[in-house]
């Protein structure tokens, strides 16, 4: 399918336990069109029912290399930083992203679910490498953000792949790590990118062979071109430019208020991920504090809203339901600038 909307109003849900005809009631008032929604929830029947009585768009949210599950029953799969470590910090964990096995079962998951459910489209969620972006602050610097992945798997697919080759006397990962960063920066950087982009690319092509017309939304690292010296291809392997081919919306998570930004962020964030790819950018910001104690007051909550739905903006999805769901205020504003 192709969205009919001429702008979307999305909310992130993962789940929910009252009665689903008043939220579809209550979305239709906020003039809510799209849902963003966890395969838990898309898995009952009345939700999906309700939604298409409703007009409102499914997209099935997908982490992909974020699996702790996975990680719990096998942590070999972890991706490891360029300092000989698991890449995990405080919830965020990695799966390394060459693993073809895990690779394969996860396109297998998915695959498995777009038959059962028939979604509008899936959204793709943690298609990247590891970094813990949530806390990461304007003051930061690029040697202070980890770079991944450097196990046994990654180094033999990267000297195979580019035919660079890793001196034999080194024997350690910090030492290998610092040695391809200092010689090979740029053909790490451009495979970690292609090894992501890659992974959407076989993920689309398996969705779309089942459903021809669904949709793909892909999650993106809220990092323009220059933040931090170009981080967003070194560390999280994000070529926005190379993954708009196959995605029919990039929706970086302009969550500002977390991250320490003023809500004309937001919308230069739009306009530079816009810029490289000419694609649809749809961003996601915060309804309500996270990470930091300070409260996101509804007047800030209302610039982010109105920079978040400036051209060439497609929209806004709001993270997320359960921290909108009892604040009438800001549902409100909601009201006010989305009718």
């Amino acid at each position: 399918m192709k969205l009919k909307k001429a702008q979307i109003i999305g909310i992130k849900i993962y789940e929910h336990e009252g009665s689903l005809p008043e939220l579809f009631d209550e979305w239709r008032s906020l003039s809510i069109n799209t849902a963003f929604v966890s395969a838990s929830i898309d898995s009952n029947n009345e939700f999906r029912r309700l939604a298409k009585q409703y007009d409102i768009a499914t997209f099935i949210i997908l982490p992909i290399f974020y699996n702790p599950d996975e990680l719990q029953n096998r942590p070999d799969l972890f991706a490891i930083t360029d300092d000989g470590k698991n890449a995990s910090e405080e919830w965020v964990s990695f799966i390394c992203p060459t693993r073809q096995d895990y690779r394969q079962q996860r396109i297998e998951y998915i695959s498995n679910l777009i038959k059962e459910l028939e979604p509008d489209g899936i959204s793709l969620d943690f298609i990247r490498y590891f970094v813990y972006w949530e806390k990461i602050y304007p003051d930061r610097i690029l040697s202070s953000l980890p770079n991944t992945c450097f196990d046994v798997h990654c180094l033999e697919k990267f000297q195979k792949d580019t035919k660079i080759k890793i001196p034999e006397n080194l024997k350690t990962t910090i030492g290998i790590a610092t040695w391809i960063k200092e010689n090979h920066l740029q053909q790490w950087t451009d495979w970690k990118c292609e090894i992501i982009t890659s992974m959407v690319r076989e993920i689309v092509e398996e969705a779309k062979r089942i459903k021809p017309d669904i949709l793909v939304n892909v999650h993106a690292v809220p990092w323009r071109k220059n933040d931090f010296d170009g981080a967003i291809k070194i560390i999280a392997g994000q070529d926005f430019q190379a993954i708009a081919k196959y995605a029919d919306f990039l929706s970086p998570m302009c969550y500002h208020f977390m991250l320490k930004r003023k809500p004309a962020w937001i919308s230069s964030v739009v306009e530079d991920i816009y810029d490289q790819t000419n694609g649809n950018i749809l961003p996601s910001i915060q309804v309500k504090e996270a990470y930091l104690e300070e409260k996101l007051a509804t007047e800030i909550f209302r610039q982010a809203l109105k920079e978040s739905l400036k051209s060439p903006s497609k929209g806004v999805v709001l993270w997320s339901w359960g921290a909108l769901e009892k604040d009438s205020e800001k549902k409100s504003e909601i009201r006010s600038l989305t009718r």
